[in-house]
């Protein structure tokens, strides 16, 4: 049962190019990853791991840990009436010690193997101490509380007190949701049937099993063989498991449901007969651990001796479920997945008959499915939760919309619901999307993602949102398709999103014509991650980085900062740092200039939903009361809105006595009035001097007190100017190099063209019929239908308008009778038409 600890030097000596062994200059992204890497080494050789001493600078930041052995030092002296107890400690010397480098890493700078005691295997190390947790930290349990499993019980009205009578087909519940998102009945196209036999396998297709086939772990291993089985046609079994001394699995053999033979047993006749009966089959799946830690296939027998089921025809055939296979009772609610959850069957136990035998594969005329398993699992409840705040909404809203994606097990995946108010505002101001993606840094949050923009004042707005608990191109791209037929076949010009490559791909695949940039306020959160340990160690890092990121509009300035960055905190050698270097054109504000963005980091950075919503995002938390506050912060943005809107016309401030700026008064609203009332004033500053003449175009350069020097170019014969700083096509607002040159030449009027729209009091003023069209184009099943889907486009504007005010309410229902009657007398006097026309 213990191994020696002269034994256990050698054992590590021996061990010396293992990579679970602890060695002089091995570096860790961070102290707590170091301290479960020698709790791994720990449990391996037979000991425990206690952190011991740590040193702080005086910013607070670690640079020095020690983590000893469990039997470091030795016990106090017993205290007067304490109970006592045995002295495990016995001074033991073995530890490690790591220190921080100067790239935020920490490398193992001493290193001690030898024990002065016994070294014990895992299981009594468990048995007489302490518990050894998945990630290899070591955790006080008490035993008696160790049998409790609590389980959550779900609040929400969408559920039954029981399960359900009937179990729902795979791919069922995806094909349910996706008619009644969108209200089309869609032709189920028929899975195609394949008789496998023992000399028909597929060898060349992924899913089939090969030699040197790796695995992050045995039970990878195991759900891929079953998925194979699943698709060949027969059940799988738990064979052979061999384990070392430390109780880790070394070698596991999976076999066909018929591998063996049945013993008969006395009695048997009168017990229930079994479903079927084992041929010796030598069909199986053998793996064997790596020194990399991964699991390695090293046999492979393909053959079986008896007939295989043909999937289509598996549910003619009852099997017995077992734990942990590929596809569970769909009336057992998945539960927070991870390992250690479920305790592990035994070869020859098998639970209750529950379920019929089924293919997992998705048809792929289901397009609301991805291809795999979902990242991140929902809490027990959300999935309730979910169903009843969108069926609540539905019911006050009939415009609100909303799809969900499914994996392969018919587990949510990803959500997305967009209200009334919602769709027209993108009407309105979708030219700027921002997929704010910033909660999935969070390890301990729901992965919110809300659609956001910026409307004419200046405020943030919500487009849509949705819940993404899987980061693959397929859900980014289900995402954005989804997003694009809510708001009626409208796509953005331009979306900002995180640097993901996913994210990229799907972009490129569903708006060819859309600019992509990177937002740059992701970047800084995510640096909050990547740089923590220089946030922490400077209380001056912060403001330079921002600076690189929101204040540097020319490139010479921008290189410069960087540089002066990287050699004030000494961050050459940063990798992240390195590699948002080389994408800059992606994301640094002098090589997007020329691409039209609203401003809207200023109000990202100033307003950020998700911020505002951190706290309730917690996975402990309700997720109803997540949609009350997500309700909340909307509703309290649209009533901003709407009070913005009335100070337009309320406003009884003096004009300014400069022409252009009662122009402007006059035209933007009064949040992008001072923006450009600012511009005007600055301009002041500037000097201007004439650099020729070309044809009707005039060149002048301007400088400021930077000093800098920017080039402006006026075109006489169409009123058209230009300014080498960007800033009109960037935020469009006219800058103060181009008002002063203006101002010199006497054109004391900003010409019409240079007066958007969307920042002015009409932004929301516009033809009903405006991209009405693009819903007619839809692949809908009939002209009739078409023609309702058009209206309804045309009528959602008129409702969301004319629900802000009391007296637009009453006007819009007067109407709304004369408007029937005169529909119905054009119905009576025509013949009616074919729908299909």
């Amino acid at each position: 049962m213990a191994v020696s600890a002269e034994k256990a030097i050698v054992l590590v000596e021996d061990a010396a190019d293992e990579s679970w062994v602890p060695k002089i200059d091995m570096v860790f992204e961070t102290d707590e990853k170091a301290y479960q890497f020698y709790c791994l080494y720990g449990k391996e050789m037979g000991f425990g791991v206690r952190k011991h001493l740590v040193k702080r600078r005086s910013s607070g930041i670690v640079y020095s840990r020690v983590f000893c052995c469990y039997k470091e030092g030795f016990c106090r002296t017993l205290k007067p009436g304490k109970r006592p107890r045995p002295d495990r400690r016995t001074g033991c010397r073995a530890h490690i010690t790591v220190r921080l480098m100067d790239d935020g890493r920490f490398r193992i700078s001493d290193f001690e193997p030898n024990h002065n005691h016994d070294l014990v295997t895992a299981n009594i190390l468990v048995e007489e101490s302490d518990k050894t947790n998945d990630s290899g930290a070591t955790e006080t349990v008490s035993t008696k509380n160790m049998a409790r499993a609590v389980i959550p019980r779900p609040s929400p009205k969408t559920y039954l007190p029981s399960k359900s009578m009937n179990a729902t087909r795979a791919g069922g519940t995806g094909a349910v949701m996706r008619y009644v998102q969108r209200g089309v009945q869609e032709s189920r196209p028929n899975r195609s049937l394949v008789m496998a036999s023992e000399n028909n396998i597929p060898a060349g297709e992924h899913w089939v099993p090969k030699i040197d086939m790796e695995f992050e772990d045995d039970q990878e291993a195991y759900q891929f063989y079953v998925n194979y089985a699943n698709g060949v046609g027969f059940s799988v079994r738990k064979h052979l498991v061999k384990r070392r001394a430390s109780g880790v699995i070394y070698s596991r053999e999976y076999v066909c449901h018929k591998e063996g033979f049945r013993k008969k047993l006395e009695g048997e006749e009168g017990r229930n007969p079994k479903l079927y009966d084992r041929t010796g089959c030598p069909a199986g799946m053998t793996i064997k651990i790596a020194k990399n830690g991964k699991y390695r296939v090293s046999k492979f027998e393909p053959k079986h001796n008896h007939g295989l089921i043909v999937p289509s025809k598996a549910h003619m055939l009852k099997w017995r479920w077992r734990r942990r296979a590929i596809n569970p009772p769909p009336d057992l609610m998945q539960i927070e997945e991870g390992p250690g959850v479920e305790p592990e069957p035994s070869d020859e136990h098998v639970d209750r008959q529950v379920e019929n035998f089924r293919q997992p594969f998705i048809s792929d005329g289901y397009k609301n499915y991805i291809p795999s398993k979902r990242t991140n699992s929902m809490r027990l409840g959300d999935v309730g939760a979910l169903m009843q705040y969108l069926q609540e909404k539905q019911s006050c809203d009939p415009s609100f919309y909303y799809a969900v994606q499914l994996d392969p097990y018919d587990q949510v995946t990803n959500v997305l619901w967009a209200d009334a108010k919602s769709m027209v505002d993108f009407e309105f101001f979708g030219d700027i999307l921002c997929l704010d993606t910033t909660s999935k840094l969070s390890d301990h949050g729901r992965p919110f993602a809300p659609f956001v923009g910026v409307n004419h004042h200046k405020q943030p707005i919500v487009f849509a949102a949705a819940l993404l608990y899987d980061y693959s191109k397929e859900s980014y791209k289900w995402l954005f398709e989804t997003f694009k037929t809510a708001m009626c076949g409208k796509q953005p010009k331009v979306i900002l999103t995180d640097r993901s490559s996913e994210v990229h791909d799907a972009v490129t695949m569903v708006w060819p014509g859309t600019t992509h940039r990177v937002c740059v306020w992701h970047i800084y959160n995510d640096a909050e991650k990547h740089l923590n340990f220089v946030f922490q160690a400077s209380t001056t890092f912060a403001k330079d980085f921002s600076r690189c990121l929101f204040d540097c509009e020319d490139e010479e300035e921008f290189l410069f900062e960087w540089k002066t960055m990287l050699q004030d905190y000494d961050l050459h050698k940063n990798d992240w740092l390195k590699k948002l270097y080389d994408d800059r054109e992606k994301w640094a504000l002098p090589y997007g200039r020329q691409t039209f963005c609203a401003d809207i980091k200023t109000t990202l950075v100033r307003e950020n939903m998700s911020s505002m919503l951190k706290e309730y995002l917690n996975r402990d938390l309700d997720l109803l009361d997540f949609f009350k506050h997500y309700d909340r912060i909307v509703d309290e943005q649209r009533t901003s809105e709407i009070q913005a809107d009335l100070s337009v016309h309320q406003n009884i401030s003096q004009f300014p006595s400069s022409r252009m700026l009662r122009q402007a008064a006059n035209a933007y609203t009064p949040a992008v009035f001072k923006m450009f009332q600012m511009e005007f004033e600055l301009s002041m500053d500037c000097m201007v001097y004439s650099c020729g003449q070309v044809g009707t175009t005039f060149e002048y350069k301007v400088t400021t007190e930077n000093p800098r020097e920017y080039t402006v170019r006026f075109d006489s014969s169409n009123g058209t100017v230009e300014c080498s700083c960007k800033r009109f096509e960037f935020t469009g607002i006219q800058c103060r190099h181009v008002l002063k040159t203006l101002d010199i030449i006497n054109v004391k009027e900003l010409p019409p063209q240079y007066i958007m729209k969307r920042w002015t009091p009409n932004a929301k003023v516009m033809n009903l019929r405006d991209n009405c069209e693009l819903a007619i184009n839809n692949d809908v099943s009939s002209a009739l239908a078409r023609r309702y889907s058009s209206l309804c486009c045309i009528f959602n504007k008129i409702a969301v308008r004319a629900a802000e005010s009391v007296d637009t309410y009453t006007f819009i229902e007067s109407l709304s009778d004369r408007l029937m009657d005169q529909v119905y007398q054009i119905l009576q006097t025509r013949p009616p038409e074919d729908p299909d026309v």
